[in-house]
């Protein structure tokens, strides 16, 4: 440190401290003696990083939808966000031609369909696709402002569909104070626990198959701390509810307000967040472009693109929690997590 201070001259370390938010500051001159001595690297057991290559299609309109899809899944995709308004909405128009069975199809379902009545429509496509709805893997947004719905989704899905996932969508007005974001969605999935009146089987039965939608911004290392820590939070987070901790999966999107409006300065800032979620080692990561594209479906490639020159070129799937051992980002990551976890206790 006196070196460091030496070769500032009249700088001050201050000036180089990154000021996350109102609660949480990053010194980039971390040492490893400023961790606590109960910190273990993330993910121990995970061989590299790999996420599954998507897209959020939710600005899409349904007509255009398998026009798009059958594009990209040339391209890559693996992992699709679709926007549902319609319970009935014809799933054979939206998925023709596309072997679904290759994709993980994330259901975006607004809030005011009939859950059960979609997942009736989606049994009734697969049946005649003759697709046995039991060996089906896909995910549905939680309903978040329908609490006592789990008990009956957990009912018909453990009949119908085994190998339903959740995913709970977080509030992106928050991403960019990555305490504040952390807490408040803790406490709106707590809030949604209390009211839902679930045994502890059931929730253990929930936790395995969450996925947390998140959405990153331009601001790269304290998205990637802010990442890390919600796995550290989420691992404590089921165990005070009693139950084994489970491994944290996270659906990465993108703030819109991190666009510019300039496609191609967006399309680096596609880039710098989309790099921010592989190293942070997520389930799969879905950019939308923002609605004022001129050719979404070209920049829906190019997003694709860049995921996949990150896997087969920059070989960074390859890396398993590549910062871990970067002391900054290490104390940036325990810094969130204990603020957050602090909040939550």
């Amino acid at each position: 440190m006196d070196l460091i201070a030496k070769s500032l001259k009249h700088g001050s370390l201050e000036d180089f401290v990154w000021y996350v938010d109102a609660k949480t500051k990053g010194e980039p001159f971390a040492h490893r003696d400023d961790l606590p001595a109960d910190f273990l690297p993330l993910d121990a057991k995970t061989k590299n990083n790999e996420w599954l290559s998507g897209l959020d299609y939710s600005l899409i309109t349904t007509e255009e939808l398998n026009r798009y899809m059958k594009v990209h899944t040339a391209f890559g995709l693996q992992s699709a966000i679709i926007h549902i308004t319609n319970s009935s909405v014809d799933l054979d128009q939206m998925f023709r031609g596309l072997d679904i069975t290759k994709l993980d199809l994330v259901f975006n379902t607004s809030f005011g369909i009939d859950l059960i009545l979609f997942l009736e429509n989606f049994k009734d496509f697969l049946d005649k696709k003759q697709l046995n709805n039991k060996k089906i893997v896909f995910t549905v947004r939680l309903p978040i402002n329908r609490p006592f719905m789990l008990m009956e989704l957990y009912k018909y899905a453990t009949l119908n569909f085994p190998k339903i996932n959740f995913y709970f969508k977080t509030d992106r007005a928050y991403s960019y104070e990555p305490v504040k974001y952390l807490t408040d969605s803790f406490d709106t999935l707590t809030d949604y626990i209390k009211k839902s009146d679930i045994d502890k089987d059931i929730l253990a039965w929930y936790f395995d198959k969450m996925k947390v939608h998140f959405f990153a911004t331009e601001n790269f290392l304290a998205d990637i701390a802010m990442l890390r820590a919600f796995k550290i939070v989420c691992a404590n987070y089921t165990k005070a509810f009693g139950i084994t901790p489970k491994k944290a999966k996270i659906i990465l999107g993108i703030n819109h307000d991190a666009f510019t409006g300039d496609e191609n300065n967006d399309l680096i800032i596609a880039t710098v967040i989309i790099m921010a979620g592989a190293i942070a080692g997520v389930h799969s990561i879905n950019p939308a472009p923002a609605e004022e594209v001129t050719d979404p479906v070209n920049m829906m490639r190019l997003f694709l693109n860049i995921q996949n020159i990150m896997k087969l070129e920059s070989n960074m799937a390859l890396v398993r929690d590549a910062l871990a051992g970067s002391y900054a980002i290490e104390d940036l990551t325990n810094k969130i997590a204990t603020e957050v976890w602090k909040e939550l206790a």
